[in-house]
Parts: structure tokens; sequence; C-alpha cells
């Protein structure tokens, strides 16, 4: 009975021989091999050990291929971790930076914002103390103006006065005709009372005092008139220069508020400018940060895929090598423990 299964075993094991013989011929490795085996064997000095010979000689550069494609894919994998740890390190820093950025810039805005405001306010503030300047300027302007005009008029009455006191003085002559002095007195009076002054009282009562006949109670009422006229002209220069006086402290304290907000404005513009370029710069930033980390994160999914790509090459290589390497154990099996001239024959008449 073992005898009878031994007989099996060998008949399946002889039938798996065959099968692995028959299988090599379908590819370009079982071909080179069937085609090494076929001029082994039908040299005139075949011998099995040679064929076992190279049989080893092929399994030797299959273990070598084997060990080579496994350094080679450890090299490929560094180097894949290497360029993956340098890809990752760029895109956390920019990704850190470009998080910083966007965080930043509404804080800036908002202080762009109030800057903005307080320099709004700032020139609001100067073109009122400018409004002041100018309404300043022109009260000033109209005040001297009257004052000149009443100085006119004051100045034209006097010489008016002193004209009528000339006119009263003939009457002291022997040779003018009392009649004619008071009738051009009168007349010359007159032509005083139809100018619009605000003397018009002192003239009614000058009118009314040239009928008397006493020539130096006349006389003394123009000159008092003249003293007082003169006396009113001196305290309006007095109150004039008191007020040119009072509208240069004023103006000299409005245009040196104007002075101190020139430079408030010139600090708070460039504090605007500032801001305003950094919001510049932070916007540019966050933009290239964001087109740096596309091409970042690009560049790691082609790497991604490459190193994949080689694992996967490397990994049918190893697996090539792996299979054609249990053939040639195989083989060499065949031809160290179960070689026979049935499976020598068959080798033989194999077509490749």
């Amino acid at each position: 009975m073992k005898f009878i299964v031994l007989v099996c075993l060998a008949l399946i094991v002889t039938a798996n021989d065959y099968e692995l013989l028959s299988e090599l011929s379908q590819y370009e490795f079982g071909k080179t091999i069937i085609a090494t085996m076929q001029i082994s064997l039908s040299s005139e000095d075949s011998n099995i050990d040679g064929i076992v010979h190279q049989l080893r000689s092929m399994q030797t550069n299959a273990q070598s291929d084997l060990e080579e494609n496994t350094q080679n894919l450890r090299h490929q994998q560094e180097l894949c971790n290497l360029r993956f740890d340098e890809i990752q390190e760029v895109i956390d820093s920019a990704s850190a930076k470009k998080a910083t950025d966007e965080q930043s810039f509404p804080l800036r805005q908002e202080e762009l914002i109030a800057k903005n405001s307080q320099l709004k306010d700032k020139v609001g503030q100067d073109q009122r103390i400018q409004d002041r300047l100018s309404a300043l300027d022109k009260a000033r302007d109209e005040a001297r103006k009257a004052f000149e005009a009443k100085q006119t008029e004051s100045v034209e009455f006097i010489q008016g006065l002193k004209k009528a006191k000339s006119i009263v003085s003939q009457l002291n002559s022997s040779f003018i005709q009392v009649s004619d002095v008071k009738a051009k007195l009168h007349k010359h009076l007159e032509s005083l009372h139809n100018k619009q002054t605000p003397y018009n009282g002192l003239v009614k009562m000058l009118v009314a005092a040239s009928g008397d006949e006493n020539v130096s109670k006349v006389v003394q009422i123009i000159d008092e008139l003249i003293e007082s006229l003169e006396h009113l002209s001196k305290v309006g220069h007095q109150g004039e220069k008191a007020k040119q006086e009072l509208y240069l402290l004023q103006k000299a304290r409005y245009e040196l508020e104007s002075k101190t907000l020139e430079t408030s404005l010139a600090d708070l513009a460039a504090d605007a400018e500032k801001l305003r370029q950094n919001l510049l710069e932070l916007k540019n930033d966050i933009e290239s940060k964001a087109q740096l980390l596309d091409v970042k994160n690009q560049e790691m999914s082609d790497w991604q895929k490459t190193c994949a790509d080689e694992l996967k090459a490397h990994q049918n290589v190893r697996q090539q090598k792996n299979t054609e390497l249990g053939i040639i154990n195989e083989c060499i099996e065949i031809f160290t423990s179960r070689f026979n001239d049935g499976i020598k024959s068959y080798i033989q008449k194999l077509e490749i």
C-alpha cells in the first residue's frame, strides 16, 4: 500500500515538473532557461552539473538583483521622505505666515479706519481755525476801513470848521460887508450840513449860532468843536491801535494752533500712509503665500504620485525577481533530485 502511495506521489511530482517546464516556454525568462537547458543537453559533453551550475549562477544573479532592488527601494523611500519633509516644512511655514497675516489684516484695517477718522477730525479742526482766521481778518479789515472812513470824515469836518472859523474872522475886517460874510458863512455851514455825516447835529448848532452878532462866541464854539473832534480822533487812534494789537494777538494764537495742528496732521498722515503700506504688504504676502501653497501642495501631490509609482515599480520588479528565483529554485530541484531521460527528452522537444 505504501508503495502505491509513493508511486502516485512520484507521478504527481513528475507531472508537475512537466507542467512547470511547459509554462517556462510561455514567457521570455522561461524561454532563456529552456534555451540554456536545450543547448547544454544537446552538446556532446553535456552534463547535469553544468546545467545546475548555470542555474545556480542565475540564482545568485537573481538574489543580487533582489538585494539591489531592496537598496534602491530604501534609497528611493529616503529620498521621497526627505523631499516630503522639505515640502511640508515650506507648507507649514507658509500656512502659519498666511494665517498670521490674515489675523493681522482686519486689525490693521481697524487701525487705519481709526487713524483716518483722527485725521479727518484734525483736518476739520484746522479748517475751523482757518475759518476763524479768515473771519478775523475780514472783521479786522472791515473795522479798519470803517475807522479810516470815520477818520476821513472827522478830518474833513475839522477842515470845514477851520474854514468856517476863517470866514467868521473876516467879520473883524472893516473892508468886508458883514452881510456878505454872514451869507458866505451860512452857505458854508449849509454845505457841511448837507453831507451825510455824524456831525450834522453840530452843524445845526453852528447854523443857529451864525446868526449871532457875537463873533467871538462863534469862534469859541468852533474852537471847542475842533478841540473836541481832535481829541476824539486821538482817542479813536488809540482805540484802533488797541484793536490792532488784540487782532494780532488773536491771529498769532490761531496761527500757533494751526501750526501745532500741521505737525499733528503730518504725523497722522505719515502713520496712515505707513498703515496703508503695511496693509498692502499684508495683502500681497497673503496672496503670495496662497500661490506658494498651491504650488507646494501640487508639488507634494506630484511627488507622492511619483514615489507611489516608484514604489509600485520596485514592488513589481521584486515580485518578478522572486518569481524568477522561485522558478530557478524549482529547476535546480528538478536537475538535482528528479532529472531523468523523460524530462530530458521533454526539454529537448519544447518549442520556444
